[in-house]
């Protein structure tokens, strides 16, 4: 395979005409090509925030000043390769949380296209795929901007029929149902984080695929997203209640009638359950299915 250099970064922010139908991307050919959209791909309004901030091949380089052909620094609008700035044509969601990116920029009068596929790799690296194949790119900092665009992110909240994101001014609901891509990669956005997968074939409702994120565990069955539960403090449903809220708490937005069961102290409130502990605070919250052994 060949590798990655920082001239070949530099050749990056010196391409030359688009390709007219880009192939997908083959990380083991010898000549990587750009990847192709997914099919209907969802349109973003900015590069997610979790891209957002300067890159480079390694932290020798993010200490270099000034920075060398190899700095990548993507801001919510545009991508900056060397000391070129690249402005966004398009915005696609693509698979498993990355994400394309079709630029446009002017080179001795000539306007330039071209995408490029960003992805968060192991260690929180950055995977990007462009006309000279794959680089694994280190953070360097957070460029100017990036906590505007950090302060604009997804919120995520439970609800008894699923979740609910807000970002700005909008809302969504995410209901038991939808298409586990979709809740995969909204749930990605809104916790800056890659799932842990599983699967659990000993359910009683059969087989379930679980995403496990840092403060909730994501259920899906045949493709489709059935159950949640929460993980440690953090999340909670518009009204409050989550890991550690006080059962007064609890009682006064919700009814919750709490029963003994072979869990323990029960509470449940529509498709809302959870547990006290002695101290009548929640120690467990959870939504649809999610293979409870009782």
């Amino acid at each position: 395979m060949r590798r990655w250099t920082i001239g070949a970064l530099a050749l990056l922010a010196g391409c030359g005409q688009a390709d007219e139908t880009p192939a997908p991307a083959n990380m083991t050919q010898e000549e990587p090509v750009l990847p192709a959209p997914t099919p209907t791909p969802e349109a973003l309004v900015t590069i997610p925030t979790r891209f957002v901030g300067s890159w480079d091949s390694d932290g020798t380089a993010c200490a270099a000043n000034p920075a060398g052909n190899s700095r990548v620094v993507i801001a919510a609008n545009g991508v900056r390769i060397g000391d070129r700035d690249l402005p966004t044509r398009a915005i696609t969601a693509a698979d498993a949380g990355a994400v394309d990116v079709d630029v446009i920029g002017d080179r001795s009068g000539i306007t330039e296209q071209r995408r490029y596929r960003l992805a968060l790799g192991s260690g929180g690296s950055l995977e990007l795929t462009g006309v000279d194949g794959p680089a694994r790119l280190v953070r360097c900092d957070a460029p100017p901007g990036a906590e505007a665009a950090a302060r604009n992110a997804i919120a995520l909240n439970l609800a008894p029929d699923g979740l609910q994101t807000v970002a700005g001014a909008s809302s969504r609901t995410l209901a038991f149902g939808t298409p586990a891509e979709v809740v995969l990669r909204v749930v990605e956005a809104a916790t800056q984080a890659l799932p842990q997968r599983s699967r659990n074939a000993e359910c009683g409702e059969g087989p379930l695929d679980i995403a496990t994120y840092p403060r909730v565990a994501v259920y899906f069955q045949d493709g489709r997203f059935v159950g949640w539960s929460a993980r440690g403090r953090g999340l909670t449903t518009m009204a409050g209640v989550g890991i550690g809220s006080k059962k007064a708490d609890v009682d006064g937005v919700i009814d919750a009638p709490v029963e003994e069961t072979s869990l323990g102290r029960e509470f449940t409130s529509g498709g809302l359950s959870g547990l006290y502990d002695a101290k009548d605070a929640v120690t467990a919250l959870w939504a649809g299915s999610t293979c409870i052994a009782r």
